[in-house]
């Protein structure tokens, strides 16, 4: 560890060195997901089924309640 590398610097403030800016590379990108925005997914929509009341998430294309099978949604859009 006391091997010089560059200059009067060892081997182990290389180590160092590159250990902290692994720490903050690491923190920036936790923080980067906790700030960000979440994207909306195209082929997911929120939906309530004017039959029999159940409400979730469901797909656009092939947009059925999972309580009553009807359509909902695009899908109901499209009848």
């Amino acid at each position: 560890m006391d091997t010089i590398v560059f200059g009067q610097y060892s081997v182990q403030d290389v180590l160092v060195g590159a250990g902290f800016v692994l720490g903050i590379l690491i923190l920036l990108i936790i923080l980067k997901q906790l700030f960000s925005k979440k994207k909306d997914d195209t082929h997911i929509q929120s939906v309530e089924c004017s039959g029999c009341g159940w409400q979730g998430r469901i797909s656009r294309y092939a947009g059925r309640c999972p309580a009553c099978n009807t359509p909902l949604g695009d899908q109901k859009a499209r009848q």
